[in-house]
């Protein structure tokens, strides 16, 4: 038999794949043989493995010898189940040790997205000695294997035996947890970034968007924005394509968006109301200095008055040009400017400035909120914008106390995740290059080294705690950091950014392409990325990215989708689904 995988298997078909590790062929062929006896099992006729119909399901069976082979399946097919035979023979000790290296190899993934679900394994034991296979169930319950069946041992049978009894059970387990598995909803949480990691975002959906066949990233059933990600995702909740999005900030016709421009430099984003408050004040503080000083309190007035200048110098910039912005492009697509009217979940993450916790604009008692207020509330980052006042309450940049959402995206019912973070540092190869950059630049260093950390160990912690969730985080390359890096608020270098994004995302998929292919298909939603390929080699030989490189042949044809509000998709019968995606 060979190691690898049939080509033929289908991720999300009936048929489950079942990766089973044995000490060899006899033991495998016994079960295999004791299976095909048991009441209510069909063996089924199959080229490559054996294949067997129970209790509803349809399991393949795929067996390896050794630990290698074993890892080396599971980084490269997608595997439903893993069953670890561990049950007694001459070499038990060897083999135990092969397969502690095994569990603690897949345990201590550096990539805890490559790891794979420890909900997903099952033992079979069995030994002489009683006392010793209890320890081994607890301490394989200890690393987090959920399922162990045990045999009874007998002495007088051959070390790879089984039996009928016994095969049922497995037969039955490996067809449970196959047909079992939670299949949720589906999430895009889109993190901070500045502006520059709004054009990351959008080169990240574009890519997304031409791997998926047969939906794209607004069938999404929920979507979660931060600062930038929340400014990304509001306009594609409404129904505008990531076509139309960056048609509209590269001034490309075709779309059904206005030109949209992140440009700073305008007077309209002067927080004149803030400085003449601050004015005033300064001018009130001033006049009581003179005339403490006056009155001999001179040394005294003048700590005090350096301390109090100091809090008088506030944000310069205020975020209402945004908020307007939103608002006429969610009004351009029919939309109220509210949550509860759109087809999809949208929430938007912000900061309660003074209670410092986290606020989700769009849930239960914060849905009432504009879009474009939130969206304005969230991006609304100190010190270049002064905080939005919201129901009495003052709100800023969402990532102040959260660098993702995607904890709430599980709370929500979420089983596949797609998480975006452009607001990562970027990373030397030579000592001394921090050190050699000014202020400005190690403090947007360490700011982003503290988010980005703050969410690898939030989210490590949480994919521990739900297995289930299929999880995939899409991070700038390191070359791209670099100019993410140079100045957030820049808002020139997006077809650059949008090239970077594209390439690294592209990456990130074929990396994982055997397991996304199969969390997406769990979902009903197909992988290809041939046209992503194609784009990809475009964008390569580019010397200066263009719009045009962006779509096959470079020929534009932006995409668009029918608006629909929250009433008109519940409307829609349920055999609908696949044209709501198409």
């Amino acid at each position: 038999m060979t190691r690898e995988a049939p080509c033929q298997y289908v991720p999300g078909g009936k048929t489950k794949r079942v990766l089973y590790v044995g000490s060899g062929l006899d033991c495998f062929e016994s079960l295999v043989s004791d299976m095909e006896r048991v009441p209510g099992a069909e063996r089924m006729q199959a080229e490559h493995y054996p294949v067997f119909r129970y209790g509803g399901a349809e399991i393949e069976w795929v067996p390896v010898w050794d630990t290698v082979g074993a890892t080396g399946a599971l980084r490269s097919a997608y595997v439903n189940l893993l069953v670890i035979d561990l049950r007694w023979s001459e070499n038990f000790d060897a083999r135990l040790g092969e397969i502690r290296g095994l569990l603690k190899e897949l345990d201590h993934s550096e990539d805890v997205e490559q790891r794979y679900g420890f909900h997903r394994i099952v033992v079979l034991m069995s030994g002489p000695n009683s006392d010793r296979i209890d320890q081994l169930i607890v301490e394989l319950g200890s690393v987090g294997v959920r399922h162990v069946l045990r045999q009874e041992f007998s002495p007088h049978a051959p070390a790879w035996s089984s039996d009928i009894s016994f095969a049922e059970r497995a037969l039955r387990h490996a067809a449970e947890l196959t047909q079992s598995r939670k299949i949720g909803k589906t999430a895009i949480c889109a993190s901070g970034g500045g502006i520059t990691g709004i054009y990351f975002e959008m080169g990240v959906f574009k890519c997304l968007d031409d791997c998926l066949m047969n939906c794209s990233v607004n069938d999404f059933d929920m979507l979660f924005g931060i600062s930038a990600g929340a400014v990304v995702t509001s306009m594609l909740s409404v129904g505008y394509t990531i076509d139309e999005v960056m048609a509209a900030v590269a001034g490309v016709p075709g779309g059904r968006m206005q030109p949209l421009s992140f440009s700073l430099l305008r007077l309209s984003h002067i927080n004149y109301q803030g400085l003449r408050w601050r004015l005033m004040s300064a001018t009130k503080t001033g006049l009581h200095a003179f005339w403490e000083t006056l009155r001999g309190r001179g040394r005294d007035t003048a700590d005090s008055l350096f301390l109090e200048y100091t809090s008088l110098v506030g944000a310069p910039f205020h975020s209402a040009k945004f908020e307007l912005m939103l608002r006429e492009v969610l009004g351009g697509s029919g939309s109220k400017d509210d949550f509860r009217a759109l087809p999809v979940e949208l929430y938007i993450g912000a900061s309660d400035q003074d209670a410092r916790h986290h606020v989700l604009f769009g849930a239960e008692g914060y849905d009432h909120v504009p879009i474009s207020k939130a969206v304005r509330a969230s991006l609304s980052v100190n010190p270049a914008f002064s905080s939005v006042p919201i129901d009495g309450r003052y709100y800023e940049d969402g990532a102040i106390t959260r660098t993702s959402n995607f904890g709430e995206a599980i709370k929500r019912g979420a089983t596949l995740i797609f998480t975006m973070d452009p607001f990562v540092p970027y990373v030397s190869k030579f000592p001394g290059v921090a050190h050699r950059r000014g202020v400005l630049y190690n403090i947007d260093q360490d700011i982003r080294t503290i988010s980005f950390t703050r969410f690898e160990r939030a989210r490590n912690a949480v994919l521990r705690e739900h297995p289930e969730v299929s999880s995939y985080t899409f991070l700038p390359s390191n070359t791209l950091r670099r100019l993410l890096s140079t100045n957030p608020m820049d808002h020139r270098p997006y077809l650059e950014i949008w090239r970077g994004a594209y390439l690294s995302s592209l990456q990130r998929i074929d990396q994982l392409c055997h397991r996304l292919r199969g969390d997406l298909a769990e979902h009903g939603i197909q992988l290809d990325t041939t046209t992503a390929e194609v784009i990809a080699d475009q964008l390569r030989t580019a010397a200066t990215p263009k719009f045009e490189d962006f779509f096959v042949d470079r020929k534009v044809e932006i995409k668009k989708r029918p608006f629909m509000t929250r009433s008109e998709l519940g409307s829609l019968p349920e055999t609908a689904e696949v044209d709501r995606k198409l």
